[in-house]
């Protein structure tokens, strides 16, 4: 499907009915539908068919904006798994938060602070969000897509505020502004760091325990939004 169609369609509804050219009218619907008989059925009434063109051109972009939301729709939800991974929204608890407090909080900017609340807030609403995504099916929906959409769009917008928030607290130093500091790389990026990082850190601490480095592992761990099975054996069999 043409998107440039579909804008052309729309921009010719959105027209004036007096500034309407029913000869790109009738091109737009040939493009689309390949009706010859139509076409010059169009044409040939001109100013009379504008009714007729009128509802075939609402009838066609009708169906293109369904297509273009189920696509769109698709691709969103290719992004629930991970999010609901990464922040533990089918568990009773989040990995991030069992690790996840710096040891010196209570010392922090009450605005840096403030990020560490606001992400226990916007998690339980990724978990309510998720749950009346899930609640979706077409045995209860006359249009699960239309129904989806703003329910996941909304679930991926709290998943970038919930991580910013995360890269903000975790990387505030004394001295820093809060819009200082340096923004995270994209989840995939900074999934795939966090689980080499922590295999490598694995290694030390078992040869070597220490309480430090173990919350260091337990933090970087949480950040792995998919562990891999030998990450997670070697995670287990540490006790952490």
């Amino acid at each position: 499907m043409q998107q440039n169609l579909t804008e052309d369609l729309k921009k010719w509804l959105e027209a004036d009915p007096g500034s309407r050219s029913i000869e790109k009218g009738a091109l737009l619907l040939l493009k689309i539908n390949r009706n010859r008989c139509l076409y010059d059925n169009i044409i040939r009434k001109g100013d009379k068919a504008a009714d007729l063109l009128e509802y075939h051109i609402r009838k066609v972009l009708q169906s293109r904006l369904v297509e273009v939301n189920k696509a769109e729709v698709a691709t969103m939800m290719e992004k629930v798994p991970g999010i609901v991974r990464a922040h533990g929204l089918d568990g009773a608890s989040s990995p991030r938060f069992a690790s996840g407090k710096r040891p010196d909080h209570d010392s922090l900017p009450p605005e840096i602070r403030q990020l560490y609340l606001d992400n226990d807030t916007i998690r339980h609403r990724m978990r309510d969000t998720h749950t009346r995504l899930r609640m979706i099916t077409p045995a209860n929906s006359s249009c699960p897509d239309s129904d989806r959409y703003p329910l996941v769009k909304h679930l991926i917008e709290l998943d970038i505020q919930y991580r910013a928030n995360w890269q903000t607290y975790d990387n505030w130093r004394p001295g820093m502004s809060p819009d200082a500091v340096p923004p995270s790389v994209d989840a995939r990026t900074a999934s795939a760091n966090a689980a080499r990082t922590c295999i490598m850190l694995l290694g030390k601490y078992a040869k070597r325990p220490d309480d430090a480095l173990a919350e260091r592992i337990r933090s970087l761990y949480a950040k792995v939004d998919s562990p891999t099975p030998n990450l997670r054996a070697k995670y287990e069999a540490a006790g952490l």
